[in-house]
């Protein structure tokens, strides 16, 4: 059972991982900074991840997940706000490349995620306690 009980436990960690990376794309969405000057030159402002969930597979046996967060491509958007202290001669600033309603599905989809983890651990645990209360 403790395989079982590890697999789930991976599945709960990385949803965890995908709400706070969710939350942190959300609470920046509004923040704003100055476009870079040239095509060449970096990006200041709040850059955006994705959380990616990969396998943990070894010889065949699946022992769970792990997340990996990745940089957004691309990391912002040029945003008309010429009433901005980092507005450039066209009124332009950079904006973080967030899709609010694609945060939020992407929560939603976590709560199913991290409910159906943790049904796997509730079962597995009355199953193991099923097993230990049989009488010979």
């Amino acid at each position: 059972m403790s395989g079982i009980l590890g697999i789930s436990v991976t599945g709960l960690n990385a949803v965890a991982a995908r709400i706070a990376n969710a939350a942190e794309n959300i609470v920046n969405a509004s923040s704003t900074s100055s476009l870079p000057k040239n095509a060449g030159d970096a990006y200041t402002g709040y850059a955006p991840k994705d959380v990616i969930s990969l396998s943990d597979s070894v010889a065949g046996n699946n022992l769970g997940v792990h997340t990996q967060s990745i940089a957004r491509t691309p990391a912002y958007n040029a945003t008309y706000d010429p009433n901005s202290a980092q507005a450039n001669a066209q009124g332009l600033v950079a904006t973080p490349n967030v899709d609010l309603a694609g945060e939020i599905v992407s929560s939603i989809t976590a709560k199913v995620d991290y409910a159906a983890n943790a049904a796997v651990i509730k079962i597995a645990n009355k199953t193991e306690k099923a097993l230990l209360d049989i009488k010979t």
